[in-house]
């Protein structure tokens, strides 16, 4: 089986090839319980039969990519197992590699305590859908336990374009989306984290985890001042990082968020794995002398006025028109020489269900997602709720210094968000 390569898919490519990420998805799990390594391993084995793309490698033939069904004696490195600490931390941050596939790996940890880390190449899917899938991998596990001859009856290989995003919206909106957004992948403020210059780098992912009372006391914080926890994460965002990059250089920020295009499609479903994020800038200048309620209620107007337009759509008509247009070969040309990438933005994954997260005789007792490991300059902080908390991460190929600066930094954003 074979599927070519939709324009995204490329995109997050050449995301490592300029520098920017390591275009791979993370999601760590702290298991109570046991986990049954054989019944995971034949999990694994079943959700790759159910979504082929997953059991592909990614060719180049006469100037076109593709994903090419690997056979199935290439599919084992798509499981792992280890008792060793050290060597499960490593799987957090695991590199995927497309040329090679599979483009999923899960790694369990046995032993005293159980935990699984589970990495998807950001090629083939966004958030969204490594979601369904994490949801899908857990359903087949909690089958098997009660039948060890459940087999999955879907296949999920539908279409990963994007036509029924555009297709979805009429020309006016269209006509403003194309020529009224600017480029929310490129770099616009000049204000970078201060990570530390040189050092060993390795990657790591940094994380803060708020507990369900202080997400709780935040949720209704904001519901009282017609906000939501996006916007009060973000006004807490723009708060530290003008504190930590100094006020002067701080009125420079412009931090592109993720936004989700689902919104515009009938998929809601798990039917297929595909990119469907788009990015859209956002602009404040922060006061020195501000409060945070301040700061939340003039973010929170800013992204009241973006969500009336067809957010994030201009990307993809952009995408959309360059490609179809020029071609796969030169439109990868344009965007690698264009390609300006932002020193500091901000995802909001949202929340992993607890009840869809869930292990027959096992209980998922904490769990986040996060995206790509970002290379230096590039900072980005990330949010993903489960059970109730909320953890913030910072993903890096930085030093042991930068690791504690980020910590730090995801400590003061805590705090902002609690007071």
């Amino acid at each position: 089986m074979e599927y070519r390569a939709e324009a995204f898919d490329l995109m997050q490519l050449l995301y490592e090839e300029t520098g920017f990420n390591d275009h791979q998805m993370h999601c760590v799990m702290e298991v109570e319980g046991e986990l049954d390594e054989e019944t995971l391993r034949t999990a694994v084995g079943l959700c790759l039969q159910a979504v082929p793309i997953l059991g592909a490698r990614f060719v180049e033939r006469g100037g076109l990519h593709a994903w090419e069904s690997l056979p199935p004696r290439d599919l084992g490195g798509a499981f792992a197992s280890t008792a060793d600490a050290e060597a499960f931390e490593a799987e957090k941050t695991y590199r995927v590699r497309e040329e090679l596939g599979p483009q999923v790996r899960i790694c369990l940890l046995r032993g005293g305590r159980f935990a699984l880390a589970v990495t998807m190449n950001h090629m083939v899917s966004d958030a969204a859908g490594f979601k369904a899938f994490l949801y899908f991998l857990c359903e087949t596990y909690s089958r098997l336990r009660r039948d060890p001859a459940y087999r999955p009856a879907r296949v999920v290989d539908g279409d990963r374009g994007l036509g029924d995003v555009l297709r979805s919206v009429g020309p006016v909106a269209k006509f403003g989306a194309l020529f009224g957004q600017g480029g929310g992948n490129n770099r616009e403020g000049g204000a970078a984290f201060p990570f530390e210059d040189g050092g060993e780098e390795r990657a790591f992912i940094a994380t803060r985890t708020m507990s369900r009372v202080k997400v709780e006391w935040l949720k209704a914080y904001c519901r009282a001042r017609g906000a939501t926890i996006n916007d009060a994460a973000m006004a807490a965002y723009y708060r530290v990082l003008a504190r930590s990059l100094g006020y002067r250089s701080a009125r420079r920020l412009e931090i592109p968020i993720m936004v989700d295009m689902r919104r515009y499609t009938a998929d809601k479903d798990f039917r297929s794995l595909r990119n469907l994020t788009s990015t859209v800038i956002t602009r404040l200048r922060p006061a020195r002398n501000e409060s945070f309620e301040g700061t939340l209620l003039r973010v929170k107007a800013k992204m009241d006025r973006l969500k009336r337009q067809p957010i994030g759509l201009g990307g993809f008509l952009k995408m959309s028109w360059l490609f179809s247009h020029y071609g796969e070969a030169k439109a990868l040309g344009i965007l690698r020489r264009g390609l300006r990438h932002p020193l500091v933005c901000m995802t909001n994954i949202g929340d992993l269900d607890s009840k869809r997260l869930a292990f027959e005789g096992a209980k998922v007792e904490s769990a986040f997602l996060c995206g790509s490991v970002k290379h230096k300059p590039h900072f980005q902080m990330a949010l993903s709720g489960f059970d109730g908390g909320l953890t913030l991460s910072s993903n890096l190929y930085g030093s042991a210094k930068d690791r504690g600066r980020i910590e730090a930094f995801l400590r003061e954003v805590e705090e902002e968000l609690t007071v």
